[in-house]
């Protein structure tokens, strides 16, 4: 069941449009903004590990709007062109949420090391060495420099002269292009599907409720004052209820014997013999933002994937119980992949008619505006593909694996993107992660795969495995449907939008560039990010794959079979799902559900804030109906919003302050 948008995110008057003038005043303030994101990052994530990067939607994005707005009766004040619009500051938030992104963990601080990693670790591990000839001469700094201590000193620091461009220049030059392609590639799919989810499918966008009621104008005819977001009483008591929960938490990092409740509840350890030990990776975590954000997803996305997550741990317990142990069992990514896979067929097909028309105009002459913003969407998508795969190939990676590997990306892409259309769960890792490339290699076999493409795609491909195991391309495509939302709601002309997310992109990705490697150079990798000298974690991740890509060759997985196969019963089972759905409106279960349920495997933090807020909202609409759940609308956006502010930006600077055990006594994540 999906209810209408929360009061406050209606769209904007047809007089609310912002003249060009205050939209270039509102790109040059989000470019501002991005430099600060850069300096921020730069000096509290990447040195004392305190994370302001985080969170879904990124909360230093977030914390801008609600800045920009609540100072807006005072701007107004003192000179009315200070203050900025509903549209300048939907746009400055837009702009931020990619940058922000690409300062993030899952982005630049993922894709580094798989630069260096290969030839730091061959420093030590005499099993690699062999595998750096197969990489190309402007793969990165090791490649294109020859001198062991522009790798090194990037993992241990304290190089004299700071970072060493001349070795990084070029290698960088070219991966900036890489990622422009694939900036370019999900702008344009998500061009070619804006209409058909936006106006034909009417899907809701939950994630945007916040912005659009938080950047919603005051006063008399819509200007002046706070919005109405800040006159209701229930919104207020939401912030207090995510205050006291994050106060109390607080109190205790401060005062050890002060009680609190924590942010997770471990199973760990509490069933010792099987076949009930499924249940020990079971955690609950008390994410208030998910709870809040919950409550606007239709009860049948909520309900799935609470109750999905049960199913596969109830296989699991029978699966023990019947004399069946294999390693991953019950192999919860691989359902999750043959799900994803399934639903992006499924929306591929949902979007045939919107599709076959856009390449329609692709391919004739066009007038309307509409045509021909599909017509470049079109051939914009078709240029970029083509040239990552050129890319992929210029780097040695065989087109047998590039191909589908692309495909299968793009079908991951596109899945993402309808999750947070259509349910706005506020997680990051809403897709299972690694399975991009580990299903090829499952469907392949490692020793298929290098004797049929030869060991230097099989090099190149684990250089690329950050684009599998983390979300660039994912949150990219996300964030830029979410973008085009929010251009409707504010009427912003998509040209100014894209002129806007172009700069930010461009600008957020140098300043990520520069933001790490100048922190890596200083400290080290191995020391940053609250590192304690065993290395960054993505840094951990990049050589743990490169050391598998060694260990596998020449081996087989003896699990290797039993994946394929719940690749295959994960697939099955959605697509069953999405088909029920489109013939039983009330069927109370959801293909994105599943794969919700399914995506961070064993250790899902979604799982439990889905439950709460599912069983919140179906007790509000069996109570009350929908009168009383759109009375409860403020309470749910206060709740999120006083979690956001105090334990995704107030709590992380403050314990700065602090010594380390405090600090991590009160270790919380926003995006899960």
């Amino acid at each position: 069941m999906s209810q209408a948008p929360p009061s406050g995110t209606s769209p904007a008057s047809p007089g609310s449009a912002a003249s060009p003038l205050r939209l270039l005043a509102a790109i040059g303030v989000g470019l501002g903004f991005a430099v600060g994101v850069t300096l921020l990052v730069r000096h509290s994530e990447l040195v004392t590990g305190r994370y302001v990067s985080s969170g879904v939607p990124p909360v230093l994005a977030f914390a801008a709007a609600f800045l920009l707005s609540v100072a807006r009766p005072l701007l107004r004040r003192l000179h009315p062109a200070l203050a900025m619009t509903r549209p300048q500051v939907l746009l400055v938030y837009a702009m931020l949420t990619l940058v922000v992104v690409l300062h993030n963990p899952y982005v630049v601080r993922a894709f580094l090391p798989h630069l260096t990693s290969l030839d730091y670790g061959s420093m030590r591990q005499p099993a690699l060495r062999r595998f750096t000839e197969y990489l190309p001469a402007w793969w990165g700094p090791g490649q294109t420099g020859r001198d062991p201590e522009v790798v090194r000193t990037y993992f241990e620091g304290f190089r004299p002269g700071g970072v060493p461009w001349e070795a990084w220049v070029a290698p960088l030059a070219l991966w900036f292009l890489f990622f422009l392609a694939i900036f370019v590639a999900t702008g344009c799919l998500m061009t070619l599907l804006r209409h058909q989810w936006i106006h034909s499918e009417r899907l809701s966008f939950p994630l945007l409720y916040l912005p659009l009621a938080v950047t919603q104008e005051g006063g008399p005819l819509g200007a002046g004052g706070l919005g109405p977001i800040f006159r209701q009483p229930l919104m207020w008591l939401g912030f207090a209820v995510a205050a006291g929960f994050n106060g109390i938490n607080i109190a205790h990092a401060l005062w050890p014997a002060v009680p609190a409740p924590g942010f997770v509840y471990r199973f760990q350890g509490m069933f010792p013999d099987p076949p009930w030990t499924p249940l020990n990776t079971v955690m609950l975590f008390f994410m208030l933002e998910a709870i809040g954000f919950g409550y606007f997803l239709s009860l049948e996305v909520s309900f799935s994937t609470w109750f999905f997550y049960l199913v596969m741990k109830v296989a699991a317990i029978a699966c023990l119980s019947g004399g069946l142990d294999l390693p991953g069992l019950p192999f919860m990514h691989e359902h999750s992949a043959g799900a994803t896979l399934a639903v992006a067929l499924l929306i591929g097909w949902n979007a045939r008619r919107t599709l076959a028309l856009a390449l329609r105009h692709a391919l004739l002459p066009v007038k309307s505006p509409e045509a021909r913003e599909a017509q470049r969407a079109v051939w914009g998508l078709v240029a970029s593909v083509a040239f990552v795969l050129g890319w992929c190939q210029l780097a040695g990676l065989s087109w047998m694996v590039a191909l589908p590997f692309v495909a299968v990306l793009g079908g991951f892409v596109l899945v993402y993107a309808r999750i947070r259309a259509e349910t706005g769960v506020p997680f990051e890792f809403v897709y299972p992660y690694g399975q991009p490339k580990e299903l090829l290699v499952s469907l392949w076999s490692p020793r298929g795969m290098i004797e049929t493409a030869g060991l230097r795609s099989w090099t190149v491909f684990s250089g690329l495995a950050w684009l599998s195991r983390h979300h660039y391309a994912q949150s990219m495509a996300a964030y830029q449907i979410d973008s085009l939302k929010l251009a409707e709601e504010a009427r912003i002309p998509r040209r100014w939008l894209w002129l806007a997310l172009g700069l930010a992109f461009v600008v957020g990705l140098a300043g990520s560039f520069w933001a790490h490697l100048d922190a890596y150079y200083e400290i080290g990798s191995n020391l940053s990010g609250g590192a304690t000298g065993r290395g960054e974690y993505r840094a951990t991740v990049a050589l743990q794959e490169y050391q598998r890509m060694a260990a596998l060759v020449g081996a087989t997985p003896s699990e290797g079979r039993a994946r394929v196969m719940a690749l295959a019963i994960g697939f099955a089972f959605a697509l069953l799902l999405g088909l029920a759905r489109q013939r039983m409106a009330r069927s109370p279960f959801h293909p994105l559900g599943f794969i919700l349920a399914t995506a961070y495997g064993d250790h899902s933090t979604l799982v439990f804030p889905m439950f709460v807020a599912w069983l919140c909202k179906a007790s509000i609409l069996k109570m009350g109906g929908l009168r009383l759940y759109r009375t409860f609308v403020p309470f749910f956006l206060g709740l999120i919003m006083g979690h956001v502010l105090i334990a995704g930006i107030g709590w992380p600077l403050f314990s700065l302050l602090l010594r380390p055990e405090a600090r991590q006594s009160y270790h919380l994540f926003l995006g899960g």
